[in-house]
Formats: structure tokens, sequence, C-alpha cells
């Protein structure tokens, strides 16, 4: 203060009044500075979060269109294959009408009228295998089973696989007619499932 005191008043109190300005020019350049800043970040911010609600409109448009094109494919694929089964199943009918006459009277020759066809005998044993082949699991030991059921499965190299099982060629027919409609009915569900990958 010894160096103040030795001063002039007038420039005393000039180099106090620069002081005071420059405090309050530099108070002032602070305030209008971070106001800027402020205003400048919040403007970069609202872009930002404007550009991100866009992009998230976008994507959500896409993903819009994406789900309906798959949610039609599916429909139509549906479609199809629900028309293929009652194909199948018109199929079926017709085939079981005609059963009764393919599996009870025949010609012998072309010009020949129809006879009765001789009785068809399938052993216990035809139809145990039959059955086997089919992968329909044999009756687990112990379990109680129907006397149809038991006659379907006869031992190997018993008598009993010797045995008339009551199976007619009608009955063999109408079970490939049925065990074809489900083959082909799974074989349209498979197609189908494959067509639908291949247009992902």
């Amino acid at each position: 203060m010894g160096v103040l005191n030795r001063l002039p008043e007038p420039l005393l109190l000039g180099a106090m009044a620069c002081f005071i300005c420059a405090g309050l020019g530099g108070s002032i350049g602070y305030g209008f500075g971070a106001r800027y800043a402020e205003a400048l970040g919040s403007a970069r911010v609202e872009k930002l979060i404007s550009q991100h609600a866009e992009q998230a409109r976008v994507a959500a448009t896409e993903s819009r269109i994406q789900l309906l094109q798959q949610v039609t494919r599916a429909n139509q694929a549906e479609a199809l294959m629900l028309g293929q089964m009652d194909r199948h199943a018109q199929d079926q009918q017709q085939l079981q009408e005609r059963i009764p006459h393919v599996t009870t009277v025949y010609r012998p020759a072309p010009a020949a009228a129809p006879v009765v066809i001789p009785r068809c005998v399938f052993t216990a044993g035809w139809l145990r295998d039959f059955n086997l082949a089919l992968g329909v699991p044999a009756p687990t030991p112990g379990a109680t089973t129907a006397t149809a059921q038991a006659a379907a499965w006869a031992t190997p190299g018993t008598d009993a696989e010797l045995l008339e099982s009551g199976v007619t060629p009608a009955d063999i027919l109408a079970f490939a007619q049925d065990y074809g409609r489900w083959a082909r009915n799974n074989l349209a569900q498979l197609n189908q499932l494959l067509d639908l990958q291949d247009k992902d």
C-alpha cells in the first residue's frame, strides 16, 4: 500500500476505476461466454436428439414394413399349405370311396366278368413286421394289451406269428391312404417352411 499512497489521487482513482472496469468486463465477458457456450451446447444436444429421433423413426418404419412383409408371406404360405391339405383330404375321400370296389371283385381277364376276389390272409407275424417297418413301437413287456393288439405283436419264431391277423386288403389300403395323407401334409408343411426361409 506504500506505493499506492505515493500516487496522486486522480491516478489512484483512475487505476482503481481501471481495475473495477477490468473486473466487470471480465465478469461480463465470462457471463457472455458461459451463456454462449451453454446455448451452443444446448443447440448441439437438441440437434443430436433430433437426429436420434429421426433414426429411431426410420428404423421403426423399416421394422414395421419388414414385419408386415413377413406376416403377408406367412399368411400366403399358410393359405397355400391349407389348400394343399384340403386337396389331400379330397383325394383321400375319393380313394376311400373306391376301397370296396377294388378290394371285393376283380376281372381275371380283360373281357371277363368281375368275380369275387379270393380271400387274402395276412399273418400276425406279417402285421407285426409291417408295424415295425413303419416304426410303431411294440408294447412294453407286462403291459396289458387287447387281444387284437397282442395278435399284432406275436413273438418271432412262435406258432402265434403264423395265425391270421384279421387284416384285410381293404384295411391295408385304408391305412395307406391315411399314412399317405399324413406324409403329404408333412411334406407340404416342410416345403412351405423351406420356401419361407428362402424368402427371408
